[in-house]
């Protein structure tokens, strides 16, 4: 998906990789979407790459029981480096509220007002992967594309943990 919101039955988990695929490793969280799209199905779980406006994201999980977002961060950790975020329960360490955005509004923002209009997920995570490369046209730098498979897994090993949770039935 690049920009326009439309809707899909509510409920379940939804993962939504979100970038730029323009700009070097801004690109990782749309490549896990992807890879994952194009390998994994279950029922209940819907895979997403978004490139709009973060804001557009409080109508996308508007109605899931969970959503699993995945990103690029600069937080000065080394490139490559993952990180795991319960951003329903916790608000999000400043340096990474401060990472760059090519957007009007950034996610760390939409989050932030999700979560002030009570629309957040019961359960919203946020996998972030230290990026080294934002250049316009490259691609995904070494140490990002390295641990490309392994985010996706973990997310993928997430959602169905999340799928099959009693509070969501």
């Amino acid at each position: 998906m690049t920009g326009a919101v439309d809707r899909e039955p509510s409920g379940g988990v939804l993962v939504v990789g979100l970038g730029n695929d323009l700009r070097g490793d801004d690109a990782a969280g749309i490549e896990v979407a992807r890879r994952l799209r194009q390998s994994r199905a279950l029922p209940g779980i819907r895979v997403r790459e978004h490139q709009g406006d973060p804001a557009e994201l409080l109508e996308l999980w508007s109605g899931r029981d969970a959503a699993i977002l995945v990103d690029c961060m600069r937080s000065g950790a080394p490139p490559g480096t993952i990180r795991r975020f319960d951003v329903d329960r916790q608000h999000l360490p400043v340096r990474r509220r401060g990472s760059t955005s090519s957007h009007a509004i950034a996610l760390m923002d939409a989050i932030e007002l999700g979560r002030a209009l009570q629309r957040l997920p019961r359960q919203a995570l946020l996998y972030a992967v230290e990026g080294g490369t934002f250049d316009a046209g490259s691609g995904l730098s070494p140490p990002v594309e390295t641990v490309i498979a392994e985010l996706a897994d973990t997310v993928w090993r997430e959602a169905i943990g999340l799928r099959v949770c009693p509070q969501f039935q």
